[in-house]
């Protein structure tokens, strides 16, 4: 009797031992498809990244001339404007020219920057706040960059300083103020003159039409 109760706890501690390494085999699976899910699922996040980001424009070239032209505008800040739109070469050449001071090209610039400011505290709200992002770029054609240069030429008399790059953005504004909020698409123009970027139009009605 006691042998054959022996046998019985030998057999049923093989069974609870078969059964605990079945449910150990079973987790490990469980545990291997949940991590090769999280890699699968890693990869396929990975390339849905790598295709928006082959999607996106190349901006970092022209990121801190947006940032320097929206920041001129919200504090007023005419040197900082100026140094947006052409080269210094280009204001002593204007200056020299023209008969204008420094302090003259500045002011006309902090003008400018006001004008846009009240416009939109007007539209949005005193404490209108300003957002952007790039949506698109089109790069001008030999021809275009020709054309620029020709302008430029006739309207400071100067050869020198052409550009030798130039692209228009697709800029999607977004404007947040106390009176309500609003969004805009703008499409500037920046030229490449010399190892920096400029503004060399701010908006093409062309293309806003």
């Amino acid at each position: 009797m006691g042998k054959k109760y022996v046998t019985q706890n030998k057999a049923s501690a093989e069974k609870a031992q078969r059964k605990k390494q079945f449910t150990r085999i079973i987790v490990g699976v469980v545990l291997l498809l949940a991590a090769a899910g999280l890699l699968v699922g890693g990869i396929l996040l990975y390339q849905k990244e790598q295709k928006e980001k082959a999607k996106a424009p190349d901006a970092s070239g022209y990121e801190q001339v947006l940032k320097n032209y929206y920041s001129a505008i919200l504090s007023a800040d005419g040197k900082l404007m100026s140094q947006v739109m052409a080269p210094p070469e280009y204001w002593t050449y204007y200056m020299q020219n023209y008969g204008k001071s420094e302090n003259d090209v500045i002011e006309t610039f902090a003008s400018g920057c006001h004008a846009t400011l009240k416009e939109w505290q007007d539209t949005y709200g005193e404490d209108v706040k300003v957002s952007y992002q790039i949506a698109g770029m089109s790069e001008q054609g030999p021809d275009g960059i020709a054309e620029w240069n020709q302008n430029m030429e006739e309207m400071l008399g100067s050869t020198g300083g052409d550009i030798s790059e130039a692209v228009t953005l697709e800029v999607k504004m977004s404007y947040t103020g106390n009176v309500k909020s609003g969004s805009e698409v703008m499409y500037p123009t920046l030229g490449k003159i010399g190892e920096n970027w400029y503004m060399i139009e701010e908006d093409s009605e062309e293309l806003k039409g």
